[in-house]
């Protein structure tokens, strides 16, 4: 449905509905629908509506009403910038303003529906037929249906082109507008809201277009501005190097003279081009342009920018008279003359030159038979020296020759010229090196130093040089130690695995070496470094892209974490460690496996940090009543290292971590406090031959013993020990012998503590002549109560 036959239908649901079409809250409409109900002067015949009340228009007042209200509104709608055009402009809109005020008359703001105004239309034929007047009808009424919509836009059934009624507009605001002819449309036929609405919309669009039109109008002029601006500025800038190099030609001495003469500017302005007069008239035409568009279109410009604006259009007149004033100054003639610092300047550098090319042929001639100067010949400064002095000087060095090599591993080596028959040949080796240097380029010989090695003809016997060699103490066997290929490490203070460079190594060639000593000969060179080249190189570079390869299988355990624990520490066995247990073929193709002996090495280092066993230790001594210390023996803690090497082999392979592991252990002693000792233990003096039980530092029991003969070879070993257990009645069996006892109390071997019935008296020296086997005999009434003081694995110190 188009957008008029919706109107039409709503404006008949109005009028069923007994509604009027225009409504207002204010009191001037209510006003204006009481004057058009009680106007009846007009007298005409009733409207076909018959379900509406009779109402009499009046018109007068209906139309200067909405007559007002239309120029209210197109004052509110006013273009600001269409304002601001000037005095002109403003009186061409007032123009403007006041047709569009009379045309308001002619639109359709007036009608009230398109039925109401067919009916006022018959009133006003009848009436004008009454009084003798003939209507014209020229134009035939359009009905609502024939007002352009979108819809027959967009269907293309509105055969008008946009550019024509533009047009249409354009001519007629220039003279009386008549929105109805731009519209087409009979303004008796034609409803209020559309007819109002349509030349309000093109109104506007006219209004935006001229809105438009007058930003593109600035800027242009901006843009012109600008450019006029550049081309002052480039102009100046010329004008200023002209000046500058005819007062550099000219040698001018004197201030220019403040006069200017017609026929000096004549002067001035033929030296200008063409090119220069065209952009000064240029920038005239686009002053006089600038002027009169902004004394168009800005009327009301301020003064203070009027001035600014005359003052940028003088300035490049004010720069040419300026030049043409420094151009005056030095003009006497017709031509300006040269001063005399040109000539002077010509003279210098030719005096110059000529001193240049004297010095270079001079040196030409020096350097013909001597080398040039910065040049060494095999150690030899040859400064300005001929090849007969290069000659002899080569022959007493080679008669004093020493050659001294150093290497790695702070190798020293050195080579006696008589020990391989060193000597020099004087064949014309040096007149050739000479021949060689030339003498054109000596200039070039100041930059840079020129060493000329083994070019003299040195000699020395091969076979001995050969034998000197194998003696040299790089080939020493403690001198020499194995290249290391790179190889992934992890680095603790990183946090994460890194590439460890190896090492170099002092793995000699002897090849190399040879053939370097050789050459080092020949250049009768004193002090030498055995290159690179004379080692045996790694195999794999620390660029190798297959240890990228093996980090990552190394990071494959770097989840496993054994936590060991032992009493008083613990030690945490990570990444760290358990990266060491692994071998990586560096030296092939970087294999990573987990390694048996690696683990072996790892619980050896753990078993030497943490293992007591056998430690010195320093006790409160009963028999001293100090501190003694006593070594030897086999107490203390000790781990099993083959067992403990099993277990954590297989741990680390299935990538399983462990908390407060305890080592498997070999031995253990009574506690991990205080030495491992505990707070008692049995003190056994053999040179006092006494035994104490010392608990908390007191003395709880002791006695005298007799101890092992040591004139027999059976002296008791001193050290500290562990009682490994004690028994009651058992027989003691050794070589022709088997001696029962009550109390056995063993803490070395076979070595223990027991009675001994067969010993009539203890202490004193009776164990030099009647002593045991190695075991401690002790009196009967005390070995029991030692017996019953002691148990397993408690220490028993010995000593003398």
């Amino acid at each position: 449905m188009s957008r008029v036959e919706r109107k039409r239908l709503e404006k008949e649901a109005k009028k069923n509905k007994k509604t009027r079409l225009f409504k207002s809250k204010d009191k001037e409409a209510q006003k204006i629908d009481g004057v058009l109900e009680s106007d009846t002067s007009t007298k005409l015949a009733p409207r076909l509506d018959a379900a509406r009340d009779e109402k009499v228009d009046d018109i007068d007042f209906v139309t200067k009403k909405i007559e007002d209200r239309f120029i209210a509104r197109e004052n509110q709608n006013a273009d600001p910038i269409m304002k601001g055009l000037g005095n002109k402009q403003e009186d061409n809109d007032d123009i403007k303003m006041k047709k569009m005020s009379k045309m308001s008359m002619k639109t359709a703001d007036k009608i009230v529906s398109v039925e109401d105004e067919e009916m006022r239309l018959k009133r006003r034929r009848a009436y004008l037929d009454k009084q003798g007047h003939v209507d014209s009808g020229e134009i035939s009424p359009i009905t609502v249906d024939d007002i352009r919509t979108e819809e027959d836009i967009n269907l293309g059934l509105y055969d008008r082109s946009p550019e024509k009624e533009i047009k249409d507009i354009e001519h007629n605001l220039e003279s009386d507008i008549n929105i109805n002819e731009v519209k087409h449309i009979d303004i008796e036929r034609a409803p209020f809201e559309d007819v109002v609405k349509v030349a309000e919309s093109r109104i506007a669009a006219e209004k935006i277009r001229h809105e438009e039109q007058k930003k593109e109008e600035e800027k242009i002029l901006k843009q012109e501005q600008i450019k006029k601006e550049v081309l002052e500025k480039e102009l100046r800038e010329r004008e200023k190097l002209k000046t500058q190099q005819l007062n550099l030609d000219m040698g001018q001495d004197e201030e220019p003279k403040p006069e200017i003469s017609s026929k000096k500017k004549g002067w001035f302005k033929k030296k200008m081009s063409e090119k220069d007069k065209e952009e000064v008239k240029g920038l005239e035409e686009a002053n006089k342009t600038q002027d009169t568009s902004t004394q168009e279109n800005k009327p009301n410009k301020d003064k203070s920018e009027e001035v600014k604006a005359q003052e940028v259009k003088e300035e490049p007149v004010a720069d040419v008279v300026m030049t043409e004033k420094k151009i005056e100054s030095v003009e006497n003639n017709e031509e300006p003359k040269k001063g005399g610092f040109k000539r002077v300047l010509k003279k210098l550098c030719i005096f110059l030159i000529a001193i240049i090319a004297l010095v270079y042929i001079a040196g030409c001639i020096v350097f013909k038979d001597r080398y040039f100067v910065n040049t060494n010949i095999n150690g030899i400064k040859a400064d300005l020296k001929t090849p007969g002095d290069i000659d002899k000087l080569a022959s007493d060095k080679a008669a004093n020759y020493k050659l001294n090599i150093s290497g790695r591993n702070d190798v020293k080596d050195s080579i006696n010229g008589t020990d391989v028959d060193i000597a020099y040949v004087k064949d014309g080796s040096a007149a050739k090196i000479k021949e060689d240097q030339g003498f054109l380029a000596w200039p070039l010989a100041f930059l840079d130093k020129t060493n000329i090695d083994g070019k003299l003809n040195v000699k020395y016997d091969e076979a001995k040089l050969n034998d000197v060699v194998k003696k040299l103490n790089i080939f020493d066997k403690k001198n020499i130690k194995a290249p290391v290929s790179a190889f992934p490490r992890f680095d603790e203070k990183k946090g994460d695995y890194v590439v460890d460079k190896g090492d170099l190594g002092s793995t000699p060639i002897e090849v190399s070496v040879k053939n370097f000593i050789a050459t080092s000969l020949k250049s009768e060179a004193t002090e030498v470094e055995y290159p690179a080249s004379a080692y045996k190189s790694q195999k794999n570079k620390a660029n190798d892209k297959r240890i990228e390869k093996a980090i990552a299988q190394l990071k494959e355990y770097d989840n496993v974490k054994v936590v060991y624990d032992f009493e008083k520490e613990k030690y945490v066995a990570g990444t760290k460690d358990v990266s060491t247990m692994f071998d990586i073929a560096s030296e092939e193709d970087y294999k990573v496996e987990l390694s048996k002996d690696k683990v072996r090495e790892f619980v050896r280092s753990l078993s030497k940090k943490y293992s007591t066993y056998g430690d010195a230790r320093e006790i409160p001594s009963a028999s001293t009543g100090g501190k003694l210390k006593v070594t030897g023996g086999i107490y203390g803690w000790l781990i099993d290292r083959e067992k403990e090497t099993d277990y954590l082999y297989d741990l680390v392979k299935a990538k399983k971590s462990e908390n407060d592991r305890k080592p498997i252990y070999a031995q253990t002693a009574i506690t991990r406090e205080n030495q491992d000792l505990g707070n008692e233990f049995i003190e056994i003096d053999l040179t006092k031959q006494h035994m104490w039980f010392v608990r908390d530092g007191k003395v709880v029991v002791d006695t005298p013993i007799v101890s092992g003969n040591p004139n027999r070879g059976d002296a008791t070993p001193p050290g500290i020990y562990p009682l490994n257990y004690k028994t009651r009645h058992a027989t003691l069996r050794g070589p022709g012998y088997a001696s029962p006892v009550s109390y056995w109390m063993p803490f070395n071997g076979d070595i223990g503590i027991h009675d001994a019935s067969w010993q009539p008296v203890y202490g004193g020296s009776r164990y030099l002549y009647a002593g045991s086997h190695g075991c401690i005999n002790t009196p009967y009434s005390k070995v029991a109560q030692f017996y019953a003081l002691s148990k397993k694995g408690m220490p028993v110190v010995v000593h003398y």
